[in-house]
């Protein structure tokens, strides 16, 4: 065999050599992992994904913390309204159980009273005369109720069939004539006999009493006219010697009872025991003959 030439076997180890080294670094490559790309060249799109979120969130916390103040703030106000209510509903009950509770008081001080007067009626008769009286000095405000319980002790005795030598009649001593007046006024259906009865009696004696605040200002006046009518009144007026003995001995009567009872008797509801005088003008004041007449419902 001939000698093997060294250029060409180094060569050919140097050739073999460099085949080797790449083939190694193509398995080598082969192995390695994908290439990523720089974190430098990702940076900037982490960022701004961040930093969207970061605003986003930041946002809805913002937009959540407001409906919440906005709904806290309803129910508050909500809350304050209720209060107010309560507070108003509470007021409102209180000033109305202190009106019953004094109204009541009222009532049955004026039922002894009757009874005191006239203890031949029943208590059951008294209460109903008391609240009769109490119910329609409500309805002519100018007419104070122990005004009228002291006329109804004076006039009658509140013996429901008195009958007076002059022709006055009833609790409160309604003349005929008067009474015809004031039924027409009520647009009630006279007859002689309700003025025997409770309830149009007081209606009657309430109305007249009423007018007569209001026409005259002036409470001897009014009694003056009640007891003896309005011819009496002016000699009254005049301080005239006309002026009939029983309208003079009538008068200080019954302020000395209504003097007496108002020292007695609980405050009237909404009263302090002044008259309350009203405009001549207001409805009701006039005649009205066109209504329709009606009978009243009488006391059972």
């Amino acid at each position: 065999m001939a000698d093997r030439n060294p250029q060409r076997e180094e060569v050919f180890q140097f050739s073999r050599k460099k085949r080797q080294s790449q083939l190694q670094t193509e398995d080598q490559q082969k192995a390695r992992p994908a290439s990523r790309a720089c974190p430098s060249t990702l940076a900037p799109a982490w960022q701004s994904t961040a930093l969207f979120s970061f605003c986003l969130l930041l946002l809805l916390t913002i937009a959540l913390a407001f409906h919440t103040y906005v709904k806290a703030a309803d129910a508050e106000e909500r809350l304050e309204e209720t209060i107010l209510q309560m507070q108003a509903e509470l007021q409102e009950l209180h000033a109305t159980v202190r009106f019953d509770s004094t109204r009541r008081q009222l009532l049955l001080g004026m039922r002894d009273e009757i009874l005191r007067v006239n203890s031949s009626i029943s208590l059951g008769a008294a209460f109903k005369y008391a609240e009769l009286l109490l119910n329609v000095t409500d309805k002519y405000p100018s007419v104070d109720p122990v005004l009228m319980l002291s006329i109804g002790i004076v006039e009658s005795g509140f013996d429901t069939r008195a009958h007076s030598p002059a022709d006055a009649r009833g609790l409160y001593q309604i003349w005929p004539s008067t009474g015809r007046m004031l039924a027409v006024m009520l647009a009630w259906e006279y007859t002689d006999e309700m003025l025997f009865d409770s309830v149009c009696n007081t209606e009657m004696a309430a109305l007249y009493l009423d007018i007569l605040m209001t026409t005259y200002n002036d409470l001897g006046m009014a009694l003056a006219e009640y007891n003896g009518g309005p011819i009496n009144a002016g000699y009254y007026r005049a301080n005239s010697r006309r002026t009939a003995a029983e309208t003079k001995d009538y008068i200080p009567k019954v302020l000395s009872h209504y003097e007496r009872l108002a020292q007695e008797l609980p405050m009237a509801p909404g009263r302090s025991y002044d008259i309350l005088y009203r405009e001549p003008s207001r409805a009701g004041k006039q005649l009205d003959v066109t209504r329709q007449m009606a009978t009243p419902r009488q006391a059972e």
